[in-house]
């Protein structure tokens, strides 16, 4: 298959990432979620101060110029941060994190969960981007499975995590509060559970990008 990219926005206690884990598996790509784009981010500029504190929300995304040769442009922008004291260190995390994912993606066909990586790559031939979600009493036994936790205290972690995502689109995203606006696929997992779904997304992505 030639180079794409896959993108994976989720409601919280979806299933999202074990859909994305399965996927992975089935195409034989890798799948990279905040931790991974943080940890590329770290591995270009290792020595630049840490400001991921300021974003107390889950996501940061938005479009950057696409470039072949992102470390120089990376430098860059950090040489700007230096002389403008003043810019929003949320901004600039994001606009870090979203070079990455653009590095990671020019790499080879990956799949990115969460980041705004549907607002990176909108206008993108070689992308699809999905949204999982659930209904509510499904995130919450999933929830409470994944966390070992009770229903109250995981009722509250959903609570928070939504306008923590709600938050981060808000903030960085053209179409915030639209969860089709963008997106090639809405797949419901509470409804076909994660293999499932997992081969849905599978078998549009060999139909988008599989070998003629």
């Amino acid at each position: 298959m030639e180079n794409y990219v896959i993108t994976i926005s989720r409601k919280f206690g979806s299933n999202g990432h074990a859909i994305a884990g399965e996927v992975s598996r089935m195409l034989g790509i890798p799948v990279y979620d905040r931790s991974a784009v943080e940890a590329r981010v770290s591995q270009l500029m290792p020595e630049t101060e840490d400001v991921s504190d300021d974003l107390d929300i889950v996501d940061s995304e938005e479009t950057v110029q696409k470039s072949e040769t992102g470390i120089s442009i990376l430098k860059g922008l950090f040489r700007r941060e230096s002389r403008e004291s003043v810019q929003d260190p949320g901004q600039i995390e994001f606009d870090r994190q979203c070079e990455a994912i653009r590095q990671l993606a020019a790499e080879g066909p990956c799949i990115i969960i969460g980041r705004c990586a549907d607002e990176i790559f909108m206008d993108d031939p070689r992308a699809l981007h999905v949204f999982i979600y659930a209904a509510d009493d499904v995130r919450l036994k999933n929830s409470v499975e994944m966390l070992h936790t009770g229903e109250e205290e995981a009722k509250a972690l959903i609570q928070n995590e939504d306008r923590a995502r709600e938050a981060y689109r808000k903030r960085f995203a053209k179409h915030a509060g639209d969860e089709i606006f963008g997106r090639h696929l809405l797949i419901d997992s509470g409804r076909f559970g994660v293999e499932e779904s997992a081969k849905i997304l599978f078998e549009a992505a060999e139909y988008l990008f599989g070998e003629q």
